[in-house]
Parts: structure tokens; sequence; C-alpha cells
């Protein structure tokens, strides 16, 4: 029976200690490759977990569960993105005076 890891970002903390800060990405474009790259962990684990079901070694409820979280990642990395593009787009219509 496989199991499939969900990742997700770590959380972001304003105080602490500096063990839990060293761990976060320094740059919001590191923080963005990171949750791109476990966008892409997850449908690769989700295409994997397909393979194995189509030749019997995974029960077809566990490939419709990793389906359903691959599609959920991206439903939320998509909403992200057209926030993303939504604040741009008010941004660059704001007027210069």
């Amino acid at each position: 029976m496989s199991t499939i890891p969900i990742t997700l970002l770590p959380p972001v903390t304003l105080g602490g200690n500096q063990t839990q800060q060293s761990s976060l990405p320094s740059s919001f474009g590191a923080m963005l490759g990171q949750a791109i790259q476990g966008l892409q962990q997850g449908q690769d684990t989700a295409n994997q977990t397909i393979q194995q079901a189509m030749v019997g070694n995974v029960s077809v409820t566990q490939a419709m569960v990793a389906m359903t979280t691959a599609q959920s990642q991206l439903d939320i990395a998509t909403s992200i993105q057209n926030q993303a593009v939504s604040a741009y787009q008010s941004i660059m219509n704001m007027p210069l005076s």
C-alpha cells in the first residue's frame, strides 16, 4: 500500500528562534520556486499512483484520492496566479499623480 506525501509550505513566523527561520526561503522567488516544485511533485505522485492502479498494485480509491489532491493543488495554484495577475493589473492602472 502506497502513501501519498502532502507537501506544504512552511509556516511564516514573525518572531521565533533562528533554527525555524533559517529553514524558510530567503526570498519570494525561492518560496515561489519551492511551491511550484511541490505542485510538480504532487502531479507526478498522482500520475504514478494512477499508473499503479491501472496495473493493479494500488486500489482505485487511492488513485482517486491522489487525483483529487493533485487537482486541489492545481486549483489553488491557479487561484493564486489569477490573484497575482489581478494585483499587477490594478497596480499598473493606478494614476501617477
